[in-house]
């Protein structure tokens, strides 16, 4: 019998860990060369900064940089292509090898004489103007004609707003590219590519596609927008587009030579393999037909600003000399892009890919990736889960943690001698994961017992959190969050003579008490509220936790109301029992209750474990709850709202303006107010004087005019019902302001919270 338990203990250790462990092989087969995927992306990053790409003694690439200076020396952008075109001129003078544009240049210039003879004001009629506008030469015409004088690739492409999709490209005619055997026995090579479709908007000047080399500039972001990657080829117009990098080279030098796979897509064709550019060795490409972006230790390439280029002569341009050339904008937006080294122009990106193009330098991810890292997972992982049942628990966590580490030492030296991507993160989750699933196994129903879960929160969270909390195991409810959560702080405050009179029976005064939260806290249970207890017997209550919930705030301020229609039945009974002779002190009928509410940015979860667990929420809201429920003694009303209540609610209720804080010296002014009554109490003409009076009074003192604060506060004194506390305390205010200038130009007080 004995033997019976511990086999099936040990089947219930193994099957959290065995769930996981293939888990984590399958995600790792079924995700291999997926591009963007996390946390592999983030170690291949990783490694690329613990082993930079070799930087060679002269990098063959510079840029002309459209900076915010150049724009405030020329003009702001866009510029016309007129000027891309001197640029472009420039770079031939100052020596260039060749020129790439990253800037898109699809479609008609904007700032063409044609388009703009559109929006000429005698466009309708054909007037004389407008006819000599029309028959200028166009500005992609001047860049054409530039183009021509050297070199050039000319850019297009829109950034990518979705996901990367296949398309076909037909492959006779281009002189710039040749194939290369698919097999070693020479079989035939298609007509037809499968590439990444180019994110093209408008159509290519044939200009364009007769004076250049048409590149694609677009770079694909993955899910954290980074730049990690970009495809060797586009299809463009059903025809192969190199992208920029790869471009500023052919331009020069057209000896491009691909191999295709031999698998073919939907489309009609194999993607590419590998490719070779020049005399440079045969070089894998991914999945995707892309090229891993790999980042030099100095990330320096020499850049001229446009406006010295074309301004400063040869003494600013000389770094252009026997370089491939970049032209683009460092402004605006998508002109620069985050990779893993921080953020880098456009311009400057393509730049990179053109040098480890040239230099060959290609990190790759080998097609066997996937079902090493999957097969490695499975074994490392079952060995640790053995390891954690038959070893001493710090023999058993050394192993996983050393094997660990093995994995990710072993993947980085590959990636430093091969340059091969090898993801170290499944091996690393099945070892650690399958040991730690097993501790989880033991402890876990110890701390998280789904009974003691419910108890703990019995009676403090709202009827249909409850239910959802006892129908599944309540984890959904009970993590922390951060949103805006609506605060109730209230406090029963009781008449000195009755606390007096519970000295000598302090179980009285405790149950008595208690009685009265309780009923409070129904209240708040009623309207949706998450209860909890603050310090000195306060009651705090919570609206959009745990759940989210719809409109919070009115739901906060309906349980404010009820509570002092509460309070004000209590008093009504206590006052009644006493003239009717009963043993009940009558001067109970002079409780009362204090309430602030308030709404903020703050933290909600669970503070405690297991049966000693409780919700609370940590933040601005609460002690501003807090801070305005001890200030209604002075202001007056019983219901105390910061100004974010109020705003909400503020054509919904009656609310009267009291006065304005600050919660911190640096923070802005804020106004308080008193909520009093529901919508019916507004249109009383009395309340409506009470309100126009009150608010013109904070007005008054928020703009430091004492005098028309004074004359407020003398009307005010004349309305019935006004407290004298509040009065007092405006005017023990302007005592202190008059005659001092510092004091009358600060006159928010401010609220410690």
């Amino acid at each position: 019998m004995m033997e019976q338990r511990l086999q099936q203990r040990l089947r219930f250790l193994l099957v959290a860990p065995a769930i996981l462990i293939t888990l984590v092989a399958a995600i790792a087969l079924t995700t291999a060369h997926r591009p963007g995927e996390m946390p592999r992306e983030a170690i291949f990053d990783l490694f690329a900064r613990l082993e930079p790409r070799p930087t060679p003694d002269r990098v063959n690439t510079a840029i002309i940089d459209i900076d915010q200076e150049s724009l405030e020396r020329i003009g702001p952008w866009p510029w016309p292509r007129t000027a891309i075109a001197d640029l472009v001129t420039t770079a031939k003078e100052a020596g260039a090898t060749s020129v790439v544009v990253t800037i898109p240049m699809e479609g008609p210039d904007p700032l063409s004489p044609q388009i703009l003879a559109r929006y000429w004001e005698n466009a309708n009629d054909g007037g004389s103007a407008y006819r000599a506008m029309s028959q200028l030469p166009t500005n992609n015409a001047a860049l054409s004609a530039a183009a021509t004088a050297i070199p050039t690739a000319l850019g297009v492409g829109r950034p990518m707003t979705a996901p990367q999709k296949w398309a076909r490209a037909e492959m006779t005619g281009l002189p710039w590219i040749r194939f290369l055997p698919v097999t070693e026995e020479g079989a035939s090579n298609p007509d037809i590519l499968a590439l990444p479709r180019a994110p093209l908007l408008q159509d290519i000047d044939p200009g364009f596609i007769e004076t250049s080399l048409v590149a694609v500039a677009t770079l694909p972001l993955d899910q954290d927008q980074r730049v990690r990657r970009a495809p060797l080829l586009w299809s463009l117009n059903d025809q192969p587009a190199p992208t920029a990098g790869l471009a500023g080279l052919l331009a020069n030098d057209p000896s491009l030579a691909v191999r295709p796979t031999q698998r073919s897509l939907s489309v009609g064709g194999p993607p590419l393999a590998a490719f070779s550019y020049g005399d440079g060795p045969l070089l894998p490409l991914s999945r995707q037909g892309g090229i891993p972006l790999w980042l030099p230790q100095t990330l320096d390439i020499p850049a001229v600003p446009a406006w010295r280029a074309l301004e400063g002569g040869e003494t600013w341009t000389r770094p252009l000399n026997n370089r491939v050339v970049f032209i683009g904008n460092s402004t605006g937006p998508q002109s620069s892009l985050m990779t893993s080294r921080g953020e880098l122009s456009k311009a400057a990106l393509h730049a990179q890919f053109s040098e480890q193009i040239r230099l060959g330098l290609i990190p790759h991810r080998p097609a066997w990736a996937g079902p090493l890292e999957a097969g490695l997972a499975l074994l490392l992982g079952v060995f640790c889960v053995f390891a954690a049942i038959y070893f001493r628990p710090l023999l058993a966590g050394t192993v996983s943690i050393g094997l660990s580490l093995g994995a990710l030492v072993t993947t980085f030296l590959l990636f430093q001698e091969a340059q091969l991507l090898i993801d170290p993160a499944p091996m690393m989750m099945a070892s650690l994961g399958g040991q730690l699933a097993i501790l989880g196994s033991v402890v876990g129903n110890m701390l998280f017992r789904d009974d003691a879960i419910r108890g703990a929160f019995h009676g403090a969270l709202p009827a249909s959190t409850m239910i959802k909390l006892q129908a599944g195991a309540g984890g959904n409810f009970l993590r922390g969050v951060r949103r805006q959560i609506t605060v109730l702080s209230c406090r029963l405050r009781l008449p000195p003579k009755i606390v007096q009179d519970f000295e000598g029976r302090p179980d009285d005064f405790i149950r008595f008490v208690a009685s009265a939260n309780d009923a409070l806290r129904r209240t708040i249970l009623s309207h949706g509220g998450t209860v909890d207890f603050g310090e000195d017997g306060r009651l705090l209550a919570y609206w959009n936790v745990p759940e989210p919930s719809d409109k919070p705030i009115e739901k906060a301020c309906a349980c404010a109301l009820k509570m002092i229609d509460d309070m004000n039945t209590l008093s009504e009974n206590v006052q009644s029992s006493a003239f009717a002779g009963a043993d009940t002190d009558e001067d109970f009928a002079d409780s009362s209750i204090e309430i602030g509410l308030a709404s903020a940015l703050s933290f909600a979860g669970p503070v405690g474990r297991g049966s000693r667990n409780r919700y609370a929420v940590l933040g601005e809201a609460v002690k501003l709850a807090c801070a305005l429920r001890a200030r209604a003694p002075q202001y007056g009303p019983a219901i105390i709202t910061d100004d974010i209540v109020f705003d909400a609610l503020r054509h919904h209720y009656a609310f009267l303006d009291l006065d304005i804080i600050r919660t911190a010296e640096d923070h802005p002014v804020r106004t308080v107010y008193g909520l009093v009554g529901n919508p019916f109490l507004k249109a009383s003409k009395a309340f409506r004087q009470l309100a126009d009076t009150q608010r013109e009074l904070v007005q008054s003192w928020k703009d430091g005019e004492l005098a028309a604060t004074t004359l407020q506060l003398q009307r005010l004194r004349g309305i019935p019902g006004v407290p004298d506390a509040y009065i007092d305390l405006y005017e023990e205010r302007l005592n202190r302001a008059r005659g001092n200038e510092e004091l009358a130009k600060s006159t928010a007080e401010l609220l410690t919270l």
